[in-house]
This record gives structure tokens, sequence and C-alpha cells, in this order.
């Protein structure tokens, strides 16, 4: 015992913990970088799930509007907002708006324009569905009209449905 006297173990010194601190913001902030497009990416496969559900909805409804009346009601069902088809709105759904200035809606919501029978999906993140500009996923329901086959009588049949179509992808509006 009578050696080199027995050090104390001590905790990290000031400049070790520094080390270590930026360690962990870089490695955190990699991390962090490498997420980013998921998170764009789950908004988009979310907005296409529920347009899923509402084409699926829009399939029950056409049908009990050819059974009930024919091509009136299947018109009538085209001028509906889609959200009502569904048992539960979307907790992100922000209701019916004429003609609403876009840029003044929450972005990651959803909203049916009256004025032009369009179902809107304003994205949350900033690179949503491509890494040009911010955009949002326009819907609206068609009545679809198809020539059958052209058969041996004058006469020709046309068979008509509904469609959930999604039409011109713009970048957002910027108003001055």
């Amino acid at each position: 015992m009578t050696g080199a006297p027995l050090r104390r173990a001590r905790g990290f010194a000031l400049f070790e913990l520094a080390v270590a601190a930026v360690v962990f913001v870089l490695v955190t902030g990699v991390l962090l970088k490498s997420l980013v497009p998921y998170a764009g990416e789950s908004e988009y496969v979310a907005a296409k799930q529920l347009i899923s559900s509402l084409r699926t909805a829009l399939a029950v409804r056409s049908a009990h509007a050819i059974g009930q009346g024919g091509q009136g009601a299947l018109l009538a069902v085209a001028q509906e907002n889609p959200m009502v088809w569904l048992a539960e709105r979307p907790k992100n759904y922000l209701g019916e708006y004429y003609s609403p200035n876009e840029t003044e809606l929450p972005r990651g919501n959803w909203y049916f324009d009256k004025a032009n029978l369009t179902l809107v999906y304003l994205s949350a993140s900033s690179k949503s569905f491509s890494a040009e500009t911010p955009k949002f996923l326009r819907f609206k329901v068609e009545l679809l009209r198809v020539p059958n086959p052209v058969k041996s009588e004058p006469r020709s049949e046309v068979t008509e449905g509904l469609a959930l179509v999604e039409i011109d992808n713009q970048p957002v509006a910027k108003t001055n």
C-alpha cells in the first residue's frame, strides 16, 4: 500500500461533456433530416386513404341512387359534398366554404369548396407530394357516360356512373 495513491473516480470533465453534447446534437440532426421525407409521404398516404374510403362510399351511394331514380338521382349525388357520405368526418375536415382564400386556411386540412363542388386537401408539409412547391389535392365527383359496344340494334345504350376524380394539382395561389 505504499504504491501510487489511488485516484478517486470523478465524473465527466467539462470538455468531455461538451464533446458528448456536440456528438449527440450531430447524430440527432442527421436522424431528423432523414425522417423529414417520411412525414410528407405519410401525409400523402393518409390523404389517399381517405379518398379511397370516399370512392367506396360513392360506389354505394351511386348504386342506391341508380336504384331509386336513375340519371336524375346520379346528378344529385354529383352535387353533394363527399364528406357527408362518411359515418364520421375526419378530424382535419374544416367544413364547407364558398371560394375561400386557401392561403388563409390552416394547412394539413380538408375542406369542400361549394362554389365549384371540389374537395380540397391543403398539405401541411412544406415539400409535400413533390420537391418543387407546396401543393394541394383537389377532387371532384363527375358523371361518367360510357357507350356500350356497338350492337346490331339501331339504338345503342350508354352506361352511366359517378367517379371521384383528381383534378389539376396546382400550386397554392398567392395573393398580394
